[in-house]
């Protein structure tokens, strides 16, 4: 018997050095694992969207999310019409090659998540009106580039960065919206369960892999 230990997986093609060739291979990976994968798509932009979705992923995780117009852009690419844009290509492996029918499209929809990675003061000051944006199902924050942009390079545990995040917390939970956070440590990834966060993206494959052999 498989012992679960994470319940779904971040590809990441924003910093991953790898391309669509090889996400599809990992999202293949991951069904055949039984697990949830999600793509972290390089840019929002619709080519970026359309091609991560194409692969049969869960969801997308979209990162530079400054404000509503970008939210709404990733939206609008992550959906088929009436609700979106998405271009629909019939024999893409999402709707299994072509063998699949016509209700794919409206499964699609209802289905594929779209996560908003929030990670610059941007938008944390716009955070409330993403809230708002209809048809986004989760949020994640990075407290990194957050650490970054509120002039404290690296150091995720200032009380700006904190706070900061505690308070974006607040007001996802306030809005009944999903909500997560990037952690490497196991013990701030409890503190923000306890906060309030709905999951942790907890540590990369590099680095648990560095852990193993340290």
């Amino acid at each position: 018997m498989v012992t679960r230990i994470f319940e779904f997986v971040i590809i990441d093609t924003e910093h991953g050095p790898f391309g669509p060739e090889t996400d599809v291979k990992l999202v293949r990976a991951a069904d055949a694992a039984d697990m949830v994968s999600v793509i972290r798509v390089p840019e929002n932009t619709e080519i970026a969207v359309t091609k991560a979705l194409d692969t049969g992923t869960s969801g997308i995780v979209v990162p530079g999310i400054s404000n509503v117009q970008d939210a709404r852009k990733a939206v609008k690419y992550a959906k088929y019409a009436p609700i979106g844009s998405r271009g629909a290509c019939p024999c893409v492996r999402a709707n299994r090659y072509g063998v699949g029918d016509s209700t794919y499209y409206r499964r699609a929809n209802e289905d594929t998540s779209v996560i908003l990675l929030i990670e610059g003061k941007e938008g944390l000051q716009s955070f409330e009106e993403i809230l708002n944006v209809e048809y986004v199902d989760a949020i994640l924050l990075g407290p990194v580039d957050l650490s970054h942009s509120l002039g404290v390079p690296g150091d995720i545990y200032n009380p700006k960065v904190v706070n900061a995040l505690s308070n974006m917390m607040k007001k996802a939970k306030n809005k009944d919206i999903c909500v997560g956070i990037f952690s490497v440590d196991t013990e701030r990834a409890k503190e923000c369960l306890k906060l309030g966060a709905d999951y942790v993206v907890y540590n990369t494959d590099t680095m648990l892999f560095y852990e193993a052999c340290r």
